[in-house]
């Protein structure tokens, strides 16, 4: 009785495994097919209003594109005609230099007038070239396109 009792159960155990199998393959199938009806394999379906919202997304991102690439174009345009008007005033500048004069009044006066941006690396160059002793007395023509270096050989004698 033993034997036959084990072997029911197994049976029972078999067909109901077997019985759960089967309903899990049916209702699974019925799902796929509904859900793949006609589409390819790596189409993303999307609702008709999700696509008109991106759509109107698109459009407003394609008119603020525009608008940018008109105001880079137009202020491009501005700083073209900026750096051209820029370009054409070269400031200029007569520094006199009297009688008694030294390196920190010329670099000050220099300073003061826009011809050099620090008046204390021009007076340390003007010492360094050893120039200091060779200032001359003079009024002297000078603009901003001057390097240090044509400054002092304006404004100094050769030794």
């Amino acid at each position: 009785m033993r034997k036959s009792s084990i072997r029911a159960f197994g049976i029972a155990l078999f067909l109901a495994g077997a019985s759960f199998t089967f309903v899990d393959f049916i209702t699974s199938d019925t799902d796929t097919e509904a859900a793949n009806i006609n589409v390819p394999r790596g189409t993303v379906l999307i609702k008709k209003s999700e696509l008109e919202a991106i759509n109107e997304e698109a459009a407003e991102a394609k008119e603020q594109l525009a608008k940018i690439q008109t105001d880079y174009s137009a202020l491009k345009n501005n700083t073209v005609a900026v750096n051209t008007s820029a370009k054409k005033t070269v400031k200029s500048f007569t520094l006199v230099i009297k009688k008694g004069m030294g390196t920190s009044e010329v670099s000050s006066a220099l300073e003061k007038a826009g011809i050099i941006k620090d008046a204390g690396d021009f007076e340390l160059y003007v010492i360094k070239n050893d120039k200091a002793s060779s200032l001359q007395i003079g009024t002297y023509d000078l603009n901003v396109k001057m390097t240090t270096a044509e400054i002092v050989k304006k404004i100094t004698r050769s030794k």
